[in-house]
């Protein structure tokens, strides 16, 4: 047996918008003053994180390098920024695994960019000490089929089979 199609009432209005105005703001400070007079504030009390990310953590701008099992390069064009690994004492091995644990939270944190300005300009933005490692240039090295079999002079290399 087919069922017949019957129009379904499309909503007209979003419940989620209409929860947001019925709601009254928390949590939301508004600066009063002269439009150009903005204050400042650190940006551990706006994001919650801990003052020592801040003011102990060196963030490291780098350009990943290309893996060797690919030839490919496009995984290189972005930079990366993520933070330098803490001493030995947040390190150790998982006993029932035996996998390796860390205690940094911050470990496995990488931020993509575009550009290694963005980075720059997100990191000090931010307020974190930072470094650029700049990437190895590539050298590209013509080689041909033919030069394996050119005449060089000397003596002639040992190839040994087995």
């Amino acid at each position: 047996m087919l069922r017949s199609f019957r129009s379904i009432p499309v909503r007209a209005f979003s419940t989620s918008r209409l929860a947001l105005q019925s709601r009254p703001e928390q949590g939301v400070s508004k600066l009063k003053g002269e439009p150009g007079n903005v204050q400042q504030v650190q940006n551990e009390i706006v994001s919650g994180a801990p003052s020592s990310l801040s003011t102990e953590r060196v963030v490291r701008i780098y350009q990943q390098a290309k893996p060797a099992t690919q030839s490919g390069t496009h995984g290189t064009v972005s930079w990366r920024l993520d933070w330098d690994v803490l001493n030995r004492a947040n390190r150790w091995e998982n006993d029932m695994m035996g996998w390796p644990s860390s205690g940094d939270y911050m470990q496995a944190t990488q931020i993509k960019f575009r550009t290694k300005e963005d980075a720059i300009r997100f990191a000090a933005n931010q307020g974190w000490d930072y470094y650029v490692q700049e990437p190895h240039q590539r050298h590209f090295r013509v080689k041909q089929y033919a030069m394996n079999f050119e005449h060089s002079k000397g003596k002639l290399k040992h190839i040994r089979t087995k």
